[in-house]
């Protein structure tokens, strides 16, 4: 679980932007299942352990989302 004051999940535009690659392939992998995520009506929710796990550690993804969201 993230620590406080941390997101539970993210969009798939944040993770995009931590991981360097375009929005639509973070949604072509949470379709085709490569990426775990949960849908809200239309829109794709990725759980921040997902986020974790792709960046290969918690500060990790907390330095990733620091550069690209400010």
């Amino acid at each position: 679980m993230p620590p406080v004051g941390k997101p539970l999940f993210l969009t798939p535009e944040e993770l995009a932007r931590a991981l360097r690659v375009d929005p639509e392939t973070v949604r072509r992998w949470l379709r085709e299942g490569q990426v775990r995520g949960q849908k809200a009506g239309r829109l794709w929710r990725v759980p921040w352990e997902e986020g974790v796990r792709l960046l290969g550690g918690e500060e990790r993804l907390e330095e990733a989302l620091r550069e690209v969201l400010g």
